[in-house]
């Protein structure tokens, strides 16, 4: 067998060498490095992350139920108008109670954005409640039923656990806004129109924020709310139907214990591969020091 009479292979970047770009020599695999930088999860932890999904599962539901209930005459309009005066005040007292501070930055202007939100809501409520006037109920509970399963799926759960800066998911929200607007057209009244979009409006639009602040700051309170959330989604749903109930409980207890144990479950069999064919990643901090005191090379020089 003829000895190969090249050079050794170096692990350099700029240097011609008479091998091939992507040649790998004997110690290759050397290096390899197995699960270096996974983290153990805890199960409180994940069950505690779990809260912002029974939440908007709960809001869905809650969004749902509350114009069937109108529709049937089990809620009257002036019992959900004093509902959603007291969830704004409710928010804004939690936020400053809680916070320190308004929402909105002031109360002048948290006061002058809920004016805007009430005008804007209950001029817009007759061209609400005839915009698909025509279209058949089945066809209306079809694109509900898909608009708020695509709601739930794009949702940006990250925003209420902190793990986004701003609350994403343009699709999702026009998904869940639609979802009420197509709920509203099978009102009779203008006012039912005008309590059901603002209650909408509060629950898909304004809530995930103070939410957020809650998970942040509070997490008993965040837990008690989630908790709250989800027995008045469930009331609701009792009234119209108790195997609808029964269901909406099932997966949220499924979601919260069951789902955080399945996950750590089946962590152990994650396998994570490192090695000299990783991307490179700088270190910033090194970087940011050799370029204010110099690197040891450049100061012997």
């Amino acid at each position: 067998m003829e000895k190969d009479k090249r050079p050794p292979w170096k692990k350099v970047l700029f240097e011609s060498q008479p091998y091939e770009d992507n040649h790998t020599d004997s110690t290759f695999l050397e290096n390899l490095v197995l699960n270096a930088d996974i983290s153990t999860r805890n199960y409180w932890e994940v069950a505690y992350g779990t809260c912002t999904i029974v939440q908007q599962l709960s809001t869905v539901v809650g969004a749902v139920a509350v114009p069937v209930h109108l529709h049937q005459g089990r809620i009257s309009s002036d019992i959900l108008l004093a509902v959603d005066f007291a969830i704004l005040a409710l928010g804004y007292a939690l936020g400053y109670l809680v916070g320190g501070r308004v929402p909105g930055g002031s109360l002048r202007r948290g006061l002058r954005q809920c004016v805007l939100l009430l005008a804007g809501v209950y001029f817009e409520a007759p061209l609400l409640m005839s915009l698909a006037r025509t279209i058949s109920g089945d066809t209306i509970v079809g694109c509900i039923a898909a608009l708020l399963v695509a709601h739930l799926y794009l949702y940006d759960y990250g925003f209420v656990n902190s793990a986004t800066d701003s609350l994403q998911g343009s699709i999702s929200l026009f998904a869940a806004v639609f979802s009420s607007v197509l709920a509203a057209s099978r009102l009779v009244q203008r006012k039912q129109v005008f309590v059901h979009i603002l209650f909408s409006l509060e629950m898909y639009l304004l809530s995930p924020f103070l939410r957020r602040f809650l998970c942040r700051t509070h997490s008993a309170i965040h837990v008690a709310t989630t908790a709250l959330m989800g027995l008045g989604a469930a009331l609701l749903l009792a009234a119209l139907s108790a195997v609808a109930a029964s269901a909406f409980c099932a997966a949220s207890l499924f979601i919260t214990f069951a789902c955080p144990m399945w996950l750590m479950r089946i962590q152990k069999y994650k396998q994570k591969i490192n090695g000299p064919w990783d991307e490179a990643v700088p270190k910033w901090s090194s970087l940011v020091s050799n370029f204010q005191y110099g690197s040891p090379e450049v100061q012997q020089r």
